[in-house]
């Protein structure tokens, strides 16, 4: 229980130290990035701290993860300069927002933390593998950290989630064991605010003309975390009607037959429950629901079945393997944000575009080329320019599968 409440108390001081920095870089966003806050911080102190252990600035202990946390209350301290007032007024006007989103974090944190306990071993799929970074990332005196396979060799994998969670660890004393539970439900729980924070501020923009959050913006919103977390695909609504021997009938030669389940081509779903029927799923191992998150099917040319693998939130925290995928989501969610902030934006400012080619042309001209008048030279002196290039980075050593996916698209 005292880890349970480290934990919230850590991730809520984090949440309000950081808030600055969103108030002052966030500032086209209704809720002034309130609810991107912690994964911003979390972020941010993340970085700050791997940085300075790989450059051998600071050792891999708990003095080198305070001093990483002190320098981003700095920051925090030196952009809002000027603007504790304002900031304080802010706060005041919006109460509302700022309690359902502290609300919602922590009802989100509790929940999954009870959701966790019901099983909390460390074992089977790739927990073990997940296990083994997190200790080793605690037992490497300096970055990069030992590989705990490959003695002599550093950690080949992106492994920023793992020092965040190792963070956390050095902070609170947890046991890595512990910790490994806490962190899914800590992940869930910076997800579900964050996604909360991103329906707000779409409702915030559409109702723009209202002076006061009604109730469609603030309740609204919650459909973010509900649709984004706890929703997926019918695939367990499906397990149901099967086990219950639904739509199967048998034919002369008594064989259960079903056009449905037969045309809907799902593993496992099309091959008939065995009687007597009952609306309750079962299946060896007691892992039915591991279907949901493979219902596609793809054949090769010679008609061989290939599993796709199609995951989503709830499975995925379930499950609660600590893999990048979902050491990844609030910190996406955090890119949409800042994607909102400048989509937002009321001056008209354009990053690059027809600024950037009338500057190539002259450079392949031969004329005169001053870079000032370069629409991406004015961008990079603005500090969202920064934030932008730490959050998609921070993306790529999070998880480099979502930042090839970002690229393409």
């Amino acid at each position: 229980m005292l880890d349970i409440l480290l934990w919230y108390v850590l991730l809520l001081a984090l949440g309000w130290l950081s808030f600055p920095i969103a108030y002052r870089l966030l500032p086209n966003l209704h809720d002034r990035g309130f609810a991107l806050a912690k994964p911003l911080g979390m972020l941010l102190w993340g970085y700050v701290f791997w940085l300075m252990a790989s450059l051998q600035i600071v050792r891999n202990d708990l003095g080198g993860v305070l001093f990483a946390l002190f320098l981003v209350m700095l920051l925090s301290v030196v952009l809002i300069k000027g603007q504790w007032r304002e900031m304080l007024a802010w706060i005041s006007a919006n109460k509302r927002v700022v309690i359902i989103v502290e609300v919602l974090f922590l009802v989100a944190f509790i929940f999954w933390t009870y959701v966790r306990a019901g099983y909390p071993d460390v074992t089977g799929t790739e927990k073990p593998m997940e296990m083994a970074f997190i200790n080793a990332i605690l037992r490497s005196p300096t970055f990069p950290p030992r590989d705990p396979w490959l003695a002599g060799y550093s950690i080949s994998y992106y492994y920023l989630g793992y020092v965040m969670v190792a963070m956390l660890v050095r902070m609170t004393g947890t046991a890595p064991g512990v910790a490994f539970n806490l962190a899914s439900a800590l992940w869930f729980a910076l997800t579900a605010a964050a996604a909360y924070g991103i329906v707000f501020n779409l409702l915030a923009k559409r109702q723009s003309q209202k002076s006061n959050d009604g109730p469609i913006r603030i309740g609204g919103a919650l459909l973010g975390p509900l649709f984004v977390l706890l929703l997926g695909n019918l695939e367990g609504v499906l397990e149901v009607l099967h086990s219950g021997g639904m739509f199967w009938k048998q034919d002369s030669t008594g064989m259960w037959q079903s056009r449905f389940w037969r045309w809907l081509d799902i593993q496992e779903l099309v091959n008939p429950p065995t009687p007597p029927f009952t609306w309750q799923p079962e299946r060896n191992g007691g892992i039915w629901w591991w279907r949901a998150s493979r219902v596609l099917q793809d054949f090769d040319l010679a008609g061989t079945s290939k599993e796709v693998i199609d995951e989503f939130p709830f499975f995925s925290y379930l499950l609660a393997d600590l893999h990048p995928h979902v050491l990844a989501m609030p910190f996406v969610l955090l890119a949409v944000g800042l994607a909102m902030n400048m989509f937002f934006r009321q001056d008209g400012f354009k990053y690059g575009g027809e600024s950037l080619l009338k500057w190539l042309i002259k450079w392949a001209t031969g004329d005169e080329v001053n870079i000032e008048d370069l629409a991406l030279y004015q961008w990079m002196r603005q500090s969202e320019f920064w934030l932008v290039v730490l959050v998609m980075g921070g993306l790529a050593f999070l998880n480099t599968w979502v930042c090839m996916v970002q690229s393409w698209y």
